[in-house]
């Protein structure tokens, strides 16, 4: 592929993962939040694999815009969010102090990037300079998994631990509410029957 013709895909996934990711959230219905956010994973695994990260790309359709996602629509349509149940539209005050944090967030990364080290250090070479050749495994499933189990252990490890943690937490607090809903059912049918004598 020329790089033009790259660059040109790169700006459309760029576009399109921007415009939906703002979409995701101005919404009012779940489902339409859910569908634009399917889209962003899309345009995001897109980018990936223009930038030769072909192994990040294919887990980021599988994964998140695959097996989360559609996890996330079954845990929607299991509620059922019907139009009376859900949120107001906010008024222009909230969406016009939304808008002005979100600019404010943005100008400061802006800055922060255009003023960071790296940025100056190749601004002051007046040229790019030549990227380093990049090998065949690059962006391979092996390359990924020899950065990922050598460079980056014990941060995974770390990670591993707080998923643990969560998930027992989870359990926990779900046998405790399991616990309690028959105690106070049982109460409350003791003094109905009560009430009655």
């Amino acid at each position: 592929m020329s790089p033009g013709i790259e660059q040109l895909f790169f700006g459309i996934a760029a576009v399109v993962a921007t415009v939906s990711s703002m979409l995701v959230v101005t919404r009012r219905n779940p489902i339409y939040s859910a569908m634009f956010l399917i889209v962003m994973f899309a345009a995001v695994s897109v980018i990936f694999m223009l930038l030769d990260a072909t192994f990040l790309g294919f887990m980021q359709l599988l994964v998140y815009a695959g097996a989360i996602m559609v996890l996330y629509l079954f845990v929607i349509m299991l509620i059922n969010p019907r139009e009376g149940d859900l949120p107001e539209e906010s008024g222009a005050t909230e969406k016009s102090f939304a808008a002005g944090v979100s600019l404010l967030i943005f100008s400061m990364l802006s800055f922060a990037i255009s003023h960071s080290n790296e940025v100056e250090r190749l601004s002051a070479l007046g040229s790019i300079p030549l990227l380093p050749e990049v090998s065949d495994s690059h962006g391979t499933i092996r390359a990924f998994g020899l950065e990922l189990f050598h460079n980056h252990l014990l941060v995974f490890e770390l990670t591993s631990i707080l998923i643990l943690v969560g998930i027992i937490g989870a359990v926990h607090l779900a046998s405790r509410r399991k616990n309690n809903v028959p105690h106070n059912l049982t109460n409350a049918a003791e003094g109905v029957v009560s009430q009655d004598v």
